[in-house]
């Protein structure tokens, strides 16, 4: 063999030997890739799942909310009837007593529908990440 061929052959082999570790890094980088895509996933799953976690807590705070104005009317309303001697407020208290259960029974039906709608969401969150 002649130092040209014996040359030619050594750049074909360091130009394979290139190519070959050049593969092996696009690999690593595709596996790299693959596994901050799983990653990023599982951020936006408990991201998600958080998300409707905070709002079945913000569901029973406004529900909580309803009560404490219900309880609220109901108070006002005692007051202005039991404390005052004036008929037109005497009627205006009765109103507020009878204004406080549907307040509450607004609040309660608010908070049911929101869980259920909730629950819904959850059931075809869970389904669909399965």
């Amino acid at each position: 063999m002649t130092q040209k061929e014996i040359d030619r052959n050594m750049t074909q082999d360091e130009m394979a030997y290139e190519r070959t570790e050049m593969s092996s890094e696009r690999t690593a980088m595709a596996t790299e890739r693959t596994a901050m895509a799983t990653e990023r996933t599982v951020l936006a799953e408990e991201r998600t799942e958080m998300a409707l976690e905070r709002t079945a807590l913000a569901n029973s705070q406004t529900f909580l909310a309803y009560v404490r104005t219900a309880i609220g009317l109901l108070a006002a309303g005692i007051g202005m009837f039991e404390f005052v001697n004036n008929q037109t407020i005497i009627a205006l208290g009765a109103i507020i007593m009878l204004l406080s259960p549907v307040v509450a029974g607004i609040g309660l039906i608010h908070y049911f529908t929101v869980r259920r709608k909730l629950a819904r969401l959850k059931t075809t969150y869970k389904d669909t990440n399965r």
